[in-house]
Parts: C-alpha cells; structure tokens; sequence
C-alpha cells in the first residue's frame, strides 16, 4: 500500500526476515536433542498438551457431526484417536558403551532415532529423553493399534544391524493419556510397564493398561528407571 517503490522497503524486510530466522533458531535449539534432533524432555508438556488439545477438538467436531447424521442410517462420526504415550529404553546401553566407548554409543543413538524417523508417522512425535531413553506421543483409536506399532518398531531394531555393535534390541512400554493427565503420570504409567519388559526379558513391548487389567502390577511393583522430574 506504500507508495514508496519496492526496493526502498527490502532492506526492512530483510531485517524481518533474519529476526524471525534467529527466533526460529533458538526456538528449535531449546526444543531440540542435539545429537538426534529428535524433540527434548523440555518440550513433552507442551507437545502433549497440544496432541490432548487437537483431540478435544476433534471429539467436539465428532459430537456435532453425530448430530447432524441422527436418523441419517449409513452417516456416523468417526471416532477420535486417543493420545498414546510410548517409553522406550536401549537394553544393556552400559555393556554397548563399556565395550565399545561412548563414541559407538552415540552412533547407536543417533541411527536408532534414524529408524524412529523412518517407522512412525510424521504426526507422531518423537523425543530423546535422556541417555538411552526415547518418548512417542502418537493417535490411535484401539490399543491393539498402538502394540502393533510399536511391536513392529521394535521386530525392525531387533533385524537391524548397528554397525561395529551388531545387534541391538529395544523394550518398550506405553500407556494411553487422558484428559486431564499430568505429563508425570502418563509418564509414570508407561515406565511401570517398560519396567516390567526389562524384568521380563527385556526386548519386549507392553502396554500399562493391559497389564493391569491381568493384574500382573502389582501394588509392590518397584518404580521404573526414568527421571519423571
């Protein structure tokens, strides 16, 4: 709208442009693992609160299309994904790093996050966590859904050979997210069942919920490795 000829304002706007080029920068670097790029710990609250927020919407917009479709036979709102929260742990990470030094650790991490890339959804979001430690936070409507994939992520790691290292496997627990769940307890479900893979022969998948239900969590049950805090 500026009656001032285009060339005078680009100076300005490259200005603009290199501001919001910095922000994004140390946006991406206080959100991001450094060696993995993968999502920080730092970022799980917020992330979560965003995925919980898209399902909320999505329930409302189901409602109302149910509505719409009443008395309408053939016409029903589809079910909205619920909020899945994965914990996912490198067995015997010490032995890899005593044996072969931190070096050929990182290179098990960094592709081990290559191979999280490559499996899951790019809706899915993806964290290191700390050390060997990932988190998955992902949609699905059945739980039977939800071990699929990650029994298939964890089959994938399992056929994959590491380089130097050889074979590598992963345990895996999950538990699904509620509505008004803190990121510590969604947390801390998952860990109680990733606690139990590692007691159980590690390279396992198991789901919080399923354990429960067949009452094999019991109320002794110690805590599990991760750091909620």
């Amino acid at each position: 709208d500026s009656d001032r000829p285009p060339a005078a304002s680009r100076p300005l706007a490259e200005g603009f442009a290199r501001i919001y080029a910095n922000y994004t920068a140390l946006l991406h670097e206080s959100e991001r693992d450094k060696l993995t790029g993968l999502y920080n710990r730092r970022s799980l609250e917020r992330q979560l609160q965003r995925l919980l927020q898209q399902r909320e919407q999505a329930l409302h917009q189901a409602v109302a299309a149910t509505s719409e479709a009443h008395g309408q036979p053939g016409m029903s709102a589809a079910e909205p994904l619920q909020v899945w929260l994965a914990i996912l742990d490198i067995d015997h990470f010490k032995r890899i790093n005593d044996n072969y030094g931190h070096i050929y650790g990182d290179e098990v991490i960094l592709l081990l996050a290559q191979q999280m890339r490559a499996c899951f959804r790019r809706s899915d979001v993806l964290f290191r966590f700390g050390g060997e430690e990932f988190v998955i936070l992902f949609g699905a409507t059945e739980q039977a859904t939800v071990h699929t994939v990650l029994e298939r992520f964890r089959q994938r790691i399992a056929r994959h050979v590491f380089p130097q290292v050889g074979s590598v496997t992963v345990s895996i627990g999950y538990a699904g997210v509620g509505r008004h769940d803190y990121p510590a307890s969604a947390l801390d479900r998952a860990d109680k069942a990733l606690y139990f893979a590692k007691q159980h022969g590690r390279n396992g998948t198991y789901g919080y919920e399923s354990l429960s239900a067949s009452g094999l969590l019991g109320r002794e049950m110690a805590a599990g490795s991760i750091d909620l805090f």
